[in-house]
């Protein structure tokens, strides 16, 4: 009489414990739909500071960067000529440059012709909200301000770049 308890109580805990997971599994979904979180930076190209919120209701793409970071020197002429290719689709890509001399980030990005909007974030702290522990970070935010995909790491060959621009699509729409 013990063991069909016992046999029970393996099966209800199972289900529970199942149950459990699937329910972490939606709140890990749900975490990557979180509201982007706004900073206020100053342009590597001049004196005026840019606040994200000035891009409400645009599919924004932001890259985290430094200039002696190998990875973002390879990937940077892929963004930029992506920019070029989505900027008339009212498409925003900002690179942030994170704790890195502002002469050595805005020399990288004279050198490689980056001229889509890059910021300077001097102390981290933007870098920071958004939980950047290396170099690439790249964050895909939706029309809504959410943020619909995180990629750490670099978009490298033609995978990478194919997955990029997925990503790009999905908030495009």
């Amino acid at each position: 009489m013990k063991h069909p308890f016992i046999i029970l109580m393996l099966i209800s805990t199972t289900i529970l414990f199942s149950s459990c997971e699937r329910g972490e599994d939606k709140a890990e979904a749900k975490s990557d739909k979180q509201l982007a979180k706004n900073f206020s930076l100053p342009s590597l190209d001049g004196d005026q500071n840019i606040d994200l919120t000035q891009f409400k209701g645009k599919p924004v793409m932001i890259n985290f960067w430094a200039s002696w970071c190998g990875p973002c020197k390879e990937e940077m002429p892929f963004f930029e000529s992506t920019w070029q290719e989505y900027k008339e689709k009212d498409v925003v890509f900002i690179g942030i440059n994170v704790m890195d001399d502002e002469g050595h980030a805005r020399n990288f990005v004279k050198a490689f012709g980056i001229t889509y909007l890059n910021l300077h974030d001097a102390s981290g702290k933007a870098s920071s909200k958004y939980g950047v522990i290396a170099l690439p970070a790249t964050f895909f935010i939706d029309r809504e301000g959410r943020i619909a995909k995180k990629n750490y790491g670099p978009f490298l060959g033609m995978e990478g770049e194919k997955a990029f621009m997925k990503s790009l699509k999905e908030i495009s729409k």
